[in-house]
């Protein structure tokens, strides 16, 4: 009953986000997240995705501490004359009895310098599961979030909710391939590549 429950949230969650998705330039500070349940300890990546703006590319350091890990992010999209971005995010994997379904709350906060200047915080609900084949470790999951964005300029902040799907390949002692998409407005896709150590 328990697992019923928690699916049952994700989907109303995710098919809120589709519906009511976010909209205009607020939406803009996010890049997507890339975050699934399968916790990395150390790592370092490269993101690439098709917003803000055309293309953004960002690096992302991750570290484990305690229980959790943290991630800061920064890079650069083809927005306006040039969008500089900034971030970070936390992970806490939720050890609630859910086989086999995996759980984690996110919370995360990202900027961006340039034309529509703007900033936002968000927390979400990642849900995944890791199948471990040879070779592989396949971990798909969704991450549906609400998050507050508001102009750096004149301008009232906005409550939307997000998701995304994706999946890390796992597929070298220490290489992880991830790939996410966008379930509402913002970056319709993203790929990167993580180095663990």
């Amino acid at each position: 009953m328990r697992k019923t429950t928690w699916v049952a949230a994700a989907a109303a969650f995710v098919l809120g986000g589709t519906v009511l998705g976010p909209t205009g330039a607020h939406a803009q500070v996010f890049t997507l997240p890339f975050q699934s349940t399968a916790r990395s300890a150390n790592e370092i990546g490269l993101y690439l995705s098709d917003g803000p703006g055309d293309l953004a590319i960002e690096g992302v350091w991750r570290r484990g501490f305690g229980t959790g890990d943290l991630g800061l992010r920064g890079g650069f999209a083809d927005l306006g004359d040039g969008y500089l971005l900034l971030g970070a995010d936390w992970r806490q994997p939720l050890n609630l009895q859910t086989p086999p379904l995996d759980l984690a709350l996110s919370l995360g906060a990202q900027g961006g310098i340039g034309d529509h200047s703007g900033v936002g915080g968000q927390v979400g609900l990642i849900v995944g599961h890791t199948f471990a084949e040879t070779g592989v470790r396949i971990t798909p999951f969704i991450h549906p979030r609400v998050a507050v964005t508001a102009p750096l300029s004149d301008g009232d902040a906005q409550v939307d909710v997000l998701a995304d799907l994706g999946a890390d390949f796992d597929f070298a002692p220490n290489l992880s391939l991830r790939f996410g998409v966008n379930l509402g407005d913002g970056p319709d896709w993203g790929i990167g590549l993580a180095w663990r150590r």
